[in-house]
């Protein structure tokens, strides 16, 4: 024989709120986690500007090496710009960025076809 259990309508509600909370906290703490990207192509695809906003952090660095792979199928080898200005950033992802425009290839991981891609990275407001 099975139990069943019944509830009321402010427990169900209860739960619901409980739960909502719980999401809604864990999409703001992502959220400072997350970046927001604009890119702006000149008209001859000789340069491009990718301008970030949010936190830039190691982890999500790789979501802005996808966008300036992106970028630079549109005309490999063109002059790419990141704005870092208006983000923070965290850990080593100012450093791993650093290195990979010296190197002038993205990560292979980011970029299995390793074209060439001149980044050049304007830091953050102090």
């Amino acid at each position: 024989m099975t139990a069943t259990r019944t509830m009321t309508k402010d427990q169900v509600s209860g739960r619901a709120d409980r739960r909502l909370a719980t999401d809604r906290a864990e999409f703001e703490a992502a959220s400072g986690r997350k970046i927001k990207v604009l890119v702006r192509l000149d008209t001859e695809l000789q340069s491009a500007r990718i301008q970030v906003g949010g936190t830039l952090t190691p982890e999500n660095l790789r979501a802005l090496y996808a966008v300036a792979r992106r970028t630079n199928l549109l005309s490999p080898g063109m002059d790419i710009l990141v704005d870092l200005s208006a983000a923070r950033v965290q850990g080593t992802a100012l450093e791993d960025l650093k290195s990979v425009a010296r190197q002038e290839h993205l990560p292979r991981q980011s970029d299995p076809l390793h074209l060439a891609c001149r980044l050049r990275v304007l830091e953050p407001a102090a």
